[in-house]
């Protein structure tokens, strides 16, 4: 089978959640059928990205960009407002990207359209082929969940402004494709709200067991571990809310307890909490494997999200001990207590840790 798999990242290096399960599945089903991968310029690694997807036997397009990701500009506010579009589809919309694509199609004979994301699903073409939309999370759904969160009137405005454009988006887009695929029940039932005709499944994350093994000699006492990507808001609010409420009750009973945050691009909020003793923020790494090898407990305090949470399958091959609120468990039928310990009070959570 002939594939064009559209993605707006290049999934390697595989440094978030979304770019582990993107090149594992590029990975895997390279091995079967002929994939062409064309995906947007947004990083100066990618590059040695796509000469990796090559090396797979993948046909790789990179549009040209600056290599970072677009802006949200008044441009993008605009087009957004015009198109009735969420903003942060909006920004994605290039039309050297939609040109390629074009291009590609009439070119080619493909057999299959994957589209990654809702990012991706604005560039749907109209020709008769199969067409896959696969999402990593809905996007209204943790904006739902973000405004909920938040205590700051003009953010629950902007919030729940762009849950609604996001609601609105995947009512629209969604039913146009031959089967949209979520990674959780969860998210499969949140989106059968909006869009109850759509043809839906689950494709739900894995880990792989050759890469993630367990490692116990090498177990540092009274360490935390919590990973992700820093710029991503769910991941700064966890670990603010861990320093400040789950941190200090732990201290009581483990004074010299030691928190590491790893993960790419730490906000500015992110990198202030290294100043306090005992926490460490270590911006990108090569390898998150050793950093979880040593750490005694993995914790997910997340209090927004979406999806599945791939660190958690992580963690739990190398074998460590997790503890995570209901939202960073959500999704992946875990069994509290045995596989997972699940808690949502900070003093509770502390308590677990401890333990």
């Amino acid at each position: 089978m002939k594939i064009l798999f559209l993605s707006i990242t290049v999934p390697f290096p595989a440094t978030d959640g979304g770019r582990i399960r993107v090149l594992n599945l590029l990975t895997q089903v390279s091995k079967t059928d002929q994939i062409t991968f064309l995906g947007l310029e947004t990083a100066p690694t990618n590059q040695e990205g796509i000469a990796y997807l090559e090396s797979l036997g993948i046909v790789c397009h990179l549009v040209e960009n600056q290599a970072s990701p677009p802006k949200i500009s008044l441009g993008t506010i605009t087009k957004s407002l015009i198109q009735r579009k969420p903003i942060t589809v909006a920004r994605y919309d290039i039309s050297s990207y939609r040109r390629e694509l074009g291009q590609l199609i009439q070119l080619q004979n493909f057999d299959l359209i994957h589209y990654e994301m809702f990012h991706t699903a604005q560039f749907f073409a109209k020709v008769d082929l199969p067409k896959v939309l696969s999402t990593q999370n809905i996007d209204s759904y943790i904006w739902a969940r973000l405004s909920e969160e938040t205590e700051n009137p003009v953010k629950k405005i902007v919030y729940l402004s762009q849950k609604r454009a996001f609601r609105r988006y995947e009512k629209l887009i969604s039913p146009k494709f031959s089967i949209t695929t979520c990674v959780s029940e969860n998210d499969r039932d949140w989106l059968r709200k909006s869009c109850p005709d759509s043809q839906t499944d689950v494709i739900p994350n894995g880990v792989d067991l050759d890469l993630y093994q367990p490692s116990h000699d090498e177990i540092i006492p009274d360490t935390l571990l919590y990973t992700g990507s820093m710029d991503w808001f769910p991941n700064e609010d966890a670990v603010i809310y861990c320093v400040n409420e789950i941190l200090p009750v732990i201290r009581l009973k483990c004074p010299n307890v030691r928190f590491l945050i790893v993960g790419q691009h730490p906000t500015g909020n992110v990198r202030k909490l290294s100043d306090l003793p005992n926490i460490e923020v270590t911006g990108r790494v090569e390898d998150v494997k050793p950093y979880i090898a040593q750490s005694a407990v993995y914790v997910v305090p997340l209090r927004i999200g979406g999806g599945t949470r791939l660190k958690i399958l992580e963690a739990l091959a190398m074998e460590k001990a997790v503890v995570s609120t209901s939202v960073g468990a959500e999704g992946l039928e875990l069994i509290n207590n045995q596989e997972v310990v699940i808690e949502n009070n900070p003093i509770q959570f502390a308590a677990k840790v401890v333990e």
